[in-house]
């Protein structure tokens, strides 16, 4: 054994696989047992009502979180979390506030004071001052 190897750095082993095979299999057993459903989809399937790809599982998160509360009352700290949203998911303010109904100078004052990384989008008539 060399002076600098580390036993953590071998390769994972076929006892070390055949464990991970078997704890897998245990928390799946689990899972079923408390009512939990797997369903298989193939790689070419996807659902009818759903979106044509996933950008990932965080967006899609907040894809949700940003559409889920529309309401016209919504206090400054709910409005800052849904603009926040917004904006990693790549809209620009205006379009950020008709999505969630708000009035663009109360979105446009919070996202200045919290300095959120809205896109930059196309302003008619020129360029923005």
């Amino acid at each position: 054994m060399l002076p600098y190897h580390t036993p953590e750095q071998d390769l994972p082993s076929h006892n070390g696989r055949e464990r991970d095979r078997q704890r897998l299999s245990a928390a799946l057993n689990e899972f079923l047992a408390q009512g939990g459903q797997v369903v298989e989809v193939k790689p070419t399937e996807r659902a009818a009502s759903g979106p044509s790809f996933v950008i990932s599982a965080q967006r899609e998160e907040l894809r949700l979180l940003a559409e889920s509360k529309p309401a016209t009352e919504v206090s400054d700290e709910d409005l800052v979390r849904l603009l926040r949203a917004r904006a990693l998911l790549g809209d620009t303010l205006r379009t950020a506030s008709k999505r969630l109904q708000q009035p663009l100078e109360r979105c446009h004052a919070l996202a200045r004071a919290h300095r959120l990384p809205f896109k930059v989008g196309y302003v008619k008539g020129g360029s923005r001052a």
